[in-house]
């Protein structure tokens, strides 16, 4: 088999990979160490898009076509590993999370990619995903390693994105859709809630999780767990009202000191 085709063949195994991905498999081929970038991108990777067997959707990122998908409008790569090939350190996090957790109340055309301010890099959108970043001051806290289509992935523990989730429910959906996905969300525990909640430190988070599991207290995967963490969130609460979503008519929830939005529970019984 020529060289060109046994690349090829070895970038099928992975479905999406950066350039340095390119440069090492084509290393091991042509077995050395010392390949000029201009020859790998002429001789190969120029090539294997011409003819259709690589897409490009991002600067630095590939994705191989098996060859029956070749230039057919219908081919979908893998979402998940392109969002997990977009920057280092990172997660898949908020509701796309959700969607590898199995709790998804709904389907998403959007990956949400979680990384470091200094890592930021620019939405795009490719085969209809949009691929967007969301920005963290702890894109090592909460992480769990996943095989996926035999690729190691990083997504946040379930007791992670219960946490970013209420944090920030605009990347779970908003309010509504972010309750009924939590509602399935198993693995959440009062241990790493604890843990997390206490690295964090961020008083209306606090509040919201006091506020959410009480909503859940009778749901068996949230069984026990606030009663575990009732006291440790009362001693984090502090003494000035919060709001849940600020410039909304609300009400003041007076167990965990917050301003909920008027309608806020009817909506949470329709759970």
């Amino acid at each position: 088999m020529a060289k060109y085709e046994t690349l090829y063949q070895e970038l099928l195994k992975k479905e999406v990979v950066r350039y340095k991905d390119i440069e090492d498999i084509a290393s091991t081929i042509m077995e050395t160490r010392h390949i000029s970038p201009k020859y790998i991108y002429t001789e190969y990777i120029n090539r294997l898009c011409q003819q259709g067997k690589l897409l490009h959707p991002q600067r630095g990122l590939y994705i191989a076509v098996q060859p029956t998908m070749i230039n057919d409008p219908s081919f979908q790569p893998d979402a998940y590993l392109i969002a997990s090939k977009l920057q280092s350190p990172y997660y898949l996090g908020y509701h796309t999370a959700l969607e590898l957790h199995g709790c998804a109340y709904s389907s998403y055309n959007t990956i949400y990619t979680v990384v470091p301010y200094e890592k930021k890099f620019r939405p795009f959108t490719f085969k209809h995903i949009a691929y967007q970043p969301v920005f963290t001051s702890y894109p090592n806290l909460g992480i769990k390693k996943r095989l996926h289509k035999n690729q190691e992935i990083q997504l946040s523990s379930p007791s992670k994105t219960f946490l970013d989730c209420i944090d920030r429910p605009q990347y779970a959906g908003g309010w509504e859709e972010c309750l009924k996905s939590l509602e399935g969300l198993s693995g959440v525990t009062a241990q790493e809630l604890k843990s997390l909640l206490t690295i964090i430190q961020k008083d209306i988070l606090f509040r919201k999780t006091g506020l959410i599991l009480e909503l859940f207290i009778k749901n068996p995967y949230y069984q026990g767990i606030l009663e575990d963490l009732h006291n440790v969130l009362e001693k984090h609460i502090g003494d000035s009202p919060m709001y849940i979503k600020k410039g909304s008519k609300s009400t003041l929830n007076a167990t965990w000191n917050v301003y909920v939005p008027i309608g806020f529970n009817e909506l949470l019984r329709g759970v």
